[in-house]
């Protein structure tokens, strides 16, 4: 595969993994003391990643109250269901994001409790985490360091809760997971360098998801195309595309289409049936392509987010490639205050 370093990318997946002890001693001491309800906080990509975690607690748990909040709204708004009995969850790379430290001071400063995610420890978000899990992720593979954090935490307070009686066999198939989401990479990446060299010059892309994948949606048109590639891009969830969007679609739009593994499949299929009168430049990237180590097909959509990414991360680095635009070229994104 173009660029891709297989040993790094295993020792990044299998360090997160390996986060679990930490992970279940956290979870176990908060369910221990009692808590309120979750909150999972952060800006653009580490917010649009609470969302998957949300739409399967909201499927599964009549106990656990969560809630996915913006980092600088959260903090301005006076949300009526935060208190000191709320435990605040975050997740970064860098762990300097200012965003993310004030509102975990905030977190702190009200007497919450704290569990952080961090790629670079010893960073200032630390000093704020009353349980802290760390492990190097770099941003190509970030995303699945921060949803194995993710998935693990929420699968512990579901046991904890009595609402996730297969957790036991779900983890442990899940610790099989690294060489499946290569195999998944490796799956995707021919046809991801054509959709690449094909949409070299593209101006503008219409990006649609639901329900586990609405957050990745969410996140590869904000994070990947318009900040990492400065390609105007719209993300577009697929029950709401009927409702205004629909009306942009002609013969020339491009657009890619985010396949799951849950009840929103048919909103997802209604969307293409219509694109497909109008524009054959659809990509679609369907999880269902990937062999897992799962015998259930409900941990599968637990994990889609996660392997979405890592199939959409190739169509990222041979853009960089025939685009001549590294991902890591910004040209206002923390090279100013603002």
């Amino acid at each position: 595969m173009f660029n891709f370093d297989v040993p790094r990318y295993e020792k990044v997946v299998n360090d997160a993994i390996a986060l679990r002890p930490a992970i279940d001693k956290a979870v176990d001491a908060v369910c221990k003391q009692g808590y309120s309800n979750l909150f999972f906080i952060g800006c653009g990509g580490t917010y649009a990643h609470t969302l998957p975690m949300k739409y399967w607690l909201d499927g599964v748990s009549t106990k656990i109250e969560m809630h996915p909040v913006i980092a600088k709204e959260f903090m301005l708004m006076g949300h009526k269901r935060f208190s000191g009995n709320s435990v605040c969850v975050f997740s970064s790379r860098s762990g300097n994001t200012k965003e993310i430290v004030e509102a975990a001071r905030f977190c702190k400063e009200a007497g919450a409790r704290t569990i952080v995610y961090v790629s670079n420890d010893n960073t200032p978000i630390c000093e704020y985490a009353d349980y802290k899990v760390a492990s190097f992720a770099e941003d190509d593979c970030l995303c699945e360091a921060i949803y194995t954090f993710q998935i693990a935490l929420i699968a512990r307070f579901l046991k904890n809760s009595g609402e996730f009686p297969r957790y036991d066999q779900f983890m442990e198939e899940y610790s099989r997971i690294t060489p499946y989401l290569i195999r998944g990479k490796e799956l995707y990446e021919t046809r991801c360098a054509k959709l690449a060299a094909d949409h070299k010059d593209i101006d503008y892309v219409m990006v649609v998801g639901s329900g586990m994948l609405w957050g990745e949606a969410y996140d590869y048109a904000m994070c990947i195309l318009e900040e990492m590639q400065w390609i105007k891009t719209k993300a577009i969830h697929a029950a709401e595309f009927f409702h205004g969007t629909l009306e942009l679609v002609d013969k020339d739009t491009s657009m890619l289409l985010f396949y799951g593994e849950d009840e929103t499949e048919p909103l997802m299929e209604r969307v293409e049936t219509f694109a497909r009168n109008l524009t054959q430049d659809i990509g679609i990237f369907n999880t269902r392509d990937v062999e897992l180590p799962f015998t259930d097909p409900e941990f599968r959509k637990i994990v889609s987010p996660l392997v979405l990414y890592a199939i959409t991360e190739r169509l990222s680095c041979h853009l960089e490639k025939v685009r001549n635009h590294p991902l890591t070229t910004r040209r206002y994104y923390r090279q100013f205050d603002y």
